[in-house]
């Protein structure tokens, strides 16, 4: 079994989900929480703390891309990423396009009558953005041995 995981990553909070992938080519995903950060190398330091504690093989970052375009948001969360990648130099790292994933996700805790004002709305929308998130990327290689 291999234990990915996935990230949004976000001004003030990354939300994060676990995945695990199993040998038969299936997979789970689960909202896991978020982190507040305050400056990059908090996030950094957070993610890298979180990834060893956890266990995990593989990470998948979502990047907002607009009509399949870079912008000033997508190099922001790049270059934190880049950062969580020279501080975990072993671990693979994917990018996922996060495209209205924390919409989604919003609306899936109101079909799910859990959306509620306030900090832990905002927390629990990022953890299920990046369970989209990974949820995708991971579905998108279904059919292909590893990740």
């Amino acid at each position: 079994m291999q234990r990915v995981l996935g990230l949004d990553i976000g001004e003030r909070r990354i939300g994060f989900a676990f995945g695990n992938i199993m040998a038969v080519g299936s997979s789970i995903v689960v909202p896991g929480g978020f982190l507040e950060v305050f400056n990059d190398q908090q996030a950094v330091e957070q993610v890298k703390e979180l990834a060893e504690e956890e266990g995990v093989d593989t990470l998948v970052v979502g990047v907002p891309l607009i009509n399949n375009e870079e912008n000033p948001q997508s190099k922001k969360i790049r270059k934190i990423a880049q950062a969580i990648h020279e501080a975990l130099p072993d671990m693979p790292m994917f990018f996922w396009d996060e495209s209205l994933t924390s919409v989604a996700a919003g609306q899936h805790l109101v079909d799910a009558e859990l959306k509620h004002s306030g900090k832990s709305k905002r927390g629990r929308v990022d953890a299920v953005a990046a369970s989209l998130i990974l949820q995708g990327f991971l579905d998108s290689r279904r059919f292909y041995p590893g990740i």
